[in-house]
């Protein structure tokens, strides 16, 4: 299945668990009481999910870079089908050289996004 991001088709993360993960976040407050007891103030819990690419191209690069940097809600379509509409995370995007003894630049990235409440 095509993974997109406020419908425009990404390139497919890296294969097997490394290219895509989809973690619940628990929120609310954890806090102790007067009692000694711990209480503990649930609110939701949301999906975040890291993608992550190897090897891939500059032009990739850029139209992933594209859709990161929008920071309003975007609806995401991971590579097993998984969907949710969410934000990309501030500060989530890592990106590396990788030097593959090709003609072609080739760059690892990664990135997330969580699911808007």
């Amino acid at each position: 299945m095509a993974t997109t991001l406020g419908g425009v088709a990404l390139a497919e993360p890296a294969f097997g668990d490394e290219g895509f993960e989809l973690e619940a976040v628990d929120i609310g407050n954890i806090h102790q009481l007067a009692s000694g007891a711990i209480g503990y103030d649930y609110v939701d819990t949301r999906w975040r999910a890291t993608l992550r690419w190897q090897r891939i191209t500059a032009a990739e690069v850029a139209t992933i870079k594209a859709r990161y940097i929008i920071k309003t809600a975007q609806a995401l379509v991971g590579p097993d089908g998984t969907t949710f509409t969410g934000f990309v995370l501030p500060n989530s995007w890592r990106q590396s050289y990788v030097e593959d003894g090709s003609a072609t630049a080739r760059y690892n990235c990664e990135m997330q996004v969580e699911e808007s409440a």
